[in-house]
């Protein structure tokens, strides 16, 4: 397989389907390319440009001709496995919304990100105002409960909250994590454009109710009789996916555990209704991450789609960074058009009304300038 768009080191991005890859400041660039024949390919500083940057993989590649025609493809064969998705279009309308809604809320969100040491790959991570970013995990394939748990666990062990998400009824009636689900079968336009996207479970209203002789449930502490103290009372209540995606990344809404007899069962509540719970318990009942691991000191040698022992690679790391607000309409458009900086299909303006990924306009700002 060959790739279309490279990253030099100096020179940037590199599309080779136009006839002046597109830059056509750099005349001579195709002789130049070609001219260089430096051994290692780390030499050459020609990187991958698509997918595999995309997903913070440094990938070398090379170029050669082949009938007129320039060619360009990766060292390791392996690594073109990426650029073969295996996303269905439903999951694709998902994380497209889920990025819509946060960035039209004027929060930071990136599709595919991984952290350094690979061990967590975000569907959708938001950073928002909540204590940490959330990863939107989109499942609408069947995954073991033991798997979920697993990567939950790692996302909380990197500071990350994971909100698990699906439209299988199946999965969701199971409470390793908390989940919230929407009705199956949805068209990829509905679920991506709809304006009627409801999460029908998972989000329940919380309440306190004393434990009485009006309390028709056993005592939650004594099991049997009244002990004439609070406890918790949850009620389910559907919510629009759009607010419910706000709500998670302004932290209005968490996950909580609540514990019944010896089951915790898993569900998102607002923040102002879990508090007079968490009082009455003395003691959180949201879900804390466990103690970052501390940073790696080096890359692994397996890269996560192929198992054949190589040499590590750096990875790029995941850092929130300075955040535009493009939450006005005007940074909006309704027409796909090529981003001025990476050149993949983007629907967002800038301030000049020029088609620009909201990320890629934040790569360009100073390290140091303000969240805006």
């Amino acid at each position: 397989m060959v790739n279309n768009l490279l990253w030099h080191v100096e020179f940037g991005l590199i599309d080779i389907r136009q006839a002046d890859f597109g830059r056509p400041e750099l005349q001579g660039l195709r002789r130049f390319l070609l001219a260089d024949t430096r051994l290692p390919l780390e030499k050459r500083e020609l990187q991958c440009g698509g997918v595999c940057r995309q997903l913070g993989y440094i990938e070398w590649m090379y170029v050669y001709e082949r009938n007129g025609q320039l060619i360009a493809a990766h060292q390791r064969s392996s690594s073109e496995q990426r650029h073969h998705t295996t996303e269905s279009a439903e999951h694709q309308a998902y994380k497209e919304r889920t990025v819509r809604v946060a960035v039209e809320a004027g929060h930071r969100a990136e599709t595919e990100v991984r952290t350094p040491d690979g061990k967590v790959r975000s569907d959708v991570l938001i950073y928002g105002t909540a204590a940490t970013p959330t990863s939107f995990e989109i499942q609408r394939s069947h995954l073991r409960a033991d798997v979920i748990r697993r990567r939950n666990k790692a996302a909380q062990d990197h500071g990350i909250s994971a909100a698990w998400h699906t439209d299988d009824t199946q999965m969701f009636n199971r409470n390793e994590v908390a989940w919230t689900r929407t009705d199956n079968d949805l068209p990829p336009r509905a679920i991506r454009d709809g304006k009627h996207l409801l999460i029908r479970g998972g989000y329940r209203r919380l309440e306190m109710e004393r434990c009485d002789e009006r309390r028709a449930r056993p005592c939650l502490t004594k099991r049997t009789g009244k002990c004439g103290g609070w406890h918790p009372v949850s009620h389910l209540q559907q919510i629009a996916y759009d607010d419910f995606v706000r709500a998670v990344a302004a932290g209005d809404i968490v996950q909580a555990g609540v514990r019944e007899f010896r089951t915790i069962f898993h569900f998102w509540t607002p923040t102002a209704q879990l508090e007079p719970y968490e009082d009455s318990i003395g003691k959180t009942a949201r879900v804390v991450s466990a103690r970052r691991h501390p940073p790696a000191t080096a890359v692994s040698d397996r890269d996560p789609t192929c198992h054949e022992r190589t040499r590590g690679r750096p990875q790029l790391v995941m850092r929130p960074g300075p955040c535009l607000d493009w939450s006005s309409r005007s940074h909006w458009s309704n027409t796909t058009m090529p981003c001025q900086y990476c050149g993949h299909p983007s629907n967002m303006l800038d301030d000049l009304r020029r088609p620009t990924h909201k990320v890629c306009a934040e790569e360009r700002l100073p390290a140091s300038a303000p969240i805006v």
